[in-house]
């Protein structure tokens, strides 16, 4: 949103506000975001350039650390999945980026596929019907607290993956898998 607001000319504080009142809508798949930019330029008078301006600033980083748990716990035959807040310009391109992502990994839900998100339990619900486990069998990460505690709610075994030392929790709280 920071670069979003520098390319539109608009105040970061002034689009985040607006955003927000978007982005479960936008992360449920209900809105589109060339419906979200054509609010914005009737309520700014901006333009998007013609472009699709979430996906021209996106650039998704890889987390290797993660990224190595995941293969080892794989290797022992744990299932993984990601469970992503995301929508279709965002998903698109961590769908194509080279290396893949998601080939780590057994299965990617997609919110705005699954017109679910974090932090409602009924995201974690889904997920847990589609994959077959109950809530005690499975393990979830992630950087954000609310989404940690909406699954603890359910009896999901969970770790709040933020801090300097959130690589080395990790590594503990997936220890027990890997013996």
């Amino acid at each position: 949103l920071p670069a979003m607001a520098r390319v539109l000319g608009l105040g970061e504080d002034e689009l985040r506000n607006d955003y927000m009142i978007y982005d479960t809508p936008l992360m449920d798949g209900y809105m589109d975001p060339s419906s979200y930019y054509d609010h914005l330029e009737r309520k700014f008078g901006v333009s998007h350039i013609g472009t699709d301006i979430f996906a021209d600033l996106f650039s998704p980083t890889v987390n290797r650390p993660m990224l190595s748990i995941v293969d080892k716990l794989r290797e022992k035959g744990h299932r993984c999945v990601i469970g992503s807040n995301t929508f279709e310009p965002h998903s698109r391109i961590v769908e194509s980026m080279e290396p893949s992502i998601l080939s780590h990994f057994d299965h990617y839900y997609a919110s705005h596929v699954m017109h679910l998100s974090k932090p409602e339990t009924a995201f974690f619900r889904y997920i847990a019907q589609e994959e077959g486990y109950g809530y005690g069998d499975i393990s979830f990460t992630d950087d954000l607290e609310r989404n940690v505690d909406a699954a603890r709610s359910l009896g999901i075994r969970c770790l709040h993956y933020k801090g300097e030392d959130k690589d080395e929790r990790a590594a503990s709280f997936f220890a027990p898998y890997l013996a």
